[in-house]
């Protein structure tokens, strides 16, 4: 297919032929290296206003600098998790004059190999990756590419550069320890079919393990493909309970498909959480809009963003590699678990349980 021709942009050239200056004057302006008089400095950014000038950020990148932006690769932004983490990275870049370039990986590491490459042909300044599993060609590139790199979403195992997340297992142990407090039996789980997911896979590991301990017994697990919604939770929450009849808490891979396995509980004339209970995962406020607000795990996700933003910044000020801070797993009981004791150890805050 043929590209429609574009118009020629807006050079240096053209400023320095409206203002009057000349480019080297117009140039040392429009890259803030100073060394001009306020007087010039303002015809040419007055000029550069009524142009339209936009920098040509590749040009520099491609003489051995890097450019003010910051290499994205999320998952996806389907399940309503990771927008709220974009956009908490986006407003704590904007603080330090960065901007965010995004890529998706869509769970594949041959993806993420592929949109890392495009990236980093940007030359960007840093990369923010999600979780702690890649490829050895990611590794290969961000080695060679000499960036700082923060990861963030998990804390469990060695990172490239600096990790900023939670551990998985931890939270799938502390619902499960709830679970067992509260006096429910047969559990099952509700959980995404995609294979590279090792974030969910750890929570769900935590929650099986801890469950065995206490005796209470995980009848199995039924998936689903593709993107999260409200209409598949229904139809899982529906599934499980054609095939376990004596199922008694549904633990459900995240916030969305727990909306919809709450519906589909109470569709069914399930009493929530007296006969079954019901957790997620997240902390969306899409849970508030429920006539029973459903146990989460609260992951923060704006705050992780900003904090996301601030450690690259700082990698990028001079602090030394390998910075690692863990957040703590902050799981609220809501209202589909039933009254239960805390176990020791864990300290009640409000409706929050904290490690």
């Amino acid at each position: 297919m043929k590209l429609p021709q574009r118009a020629r942009p807006v050079t240096q050239a053209d400023v320095s032929a409206d203002c009057g200056l000349s480019e080297m004057t117009v140039s040392r302006v429009l890259r803030g290296a100073g060394g001009v008089t306020p007087e010039n400095a303002a015809r040419v950014q007055a000029s550069a206003r009524r142009f339209g000038y936009v920098a040509n950020r590749i040009a520099g990148a491609l003489a051995g600098s890097s450019v003010p932006l910051v290499a994205v690769i999320a998952p996806s932004l389907a399940d309503m998790v990771f927008p709220e983490v974009l956009m908490g990275l986006s407003e704590g870049l904007a603080a330090a004059d960065l901007q965010l370039v995004l890529g998706l990986n869509n769970y594949c590491a041959a993806t993420e190999e592929r949109v890392l490459a495009e990236l980093l042909a940007w030359r960007p300044a840093g990369v923010v990756l999600t979780g702690l599993d890649h490829s050895a060609a990611t590794r290969a590139h961000l080695a060679r590419a000499g960036l700082p790199v923060v990861e963030i979403m998990d804390s469990a195992g060695p990172g490239i550069d600096c990790i900023l997340g939670l551990s998985h297992r931890e939270a799938g142990r502390q619902l499960a320890e709830a679970v067992a407090n509260a006096g429910y039996r047969n559990a099952a789980l509700l959980s995404s079919s995609q294979q590279a997911d090792r974030r969910q896979d750890e929570r769900h590991a935590g929650f099986a393990e801890t469950l065995a301990a206490r005796g209470v017994p995980l009848l199995g697990s039924v998936s689903y493909q593709g993107t999260s919604s409200v209409p598949k939770g229904h139809a899982l929450a529906v599934e499980a309970l054609r095939r376990w009849p004596e199922v008694e808490f549904l633990c459900c891979t995240n916030d969305m498909i727990a909306a919809g396995a709450y519906f589909g509980l109470t569709g069914a004339g399930c009493d929530v959480p007296g006969q079954v209970g019901l957790s997620g995962f997240g902390g969306l406020e899409l849970l508030d809009g429920l006539p029973r607000r459903v146990a989460t795990i609260d992951i923060g996700r704006y705050d992780m963003g900003h904090r996301a933003a601030r450690m690259l910044a700082d990698r990028l000020a001079g602090a030394p590699p390998g910075q690692r801070q863990e957040i703590g797993v902050r799981f609220s009981p809501g209202e589909t678990l039933r009254p239960y004791p805390v176990s020791p150890g864990i300290s009640r805050v409000g409706t929050t349980v904290t490690s």
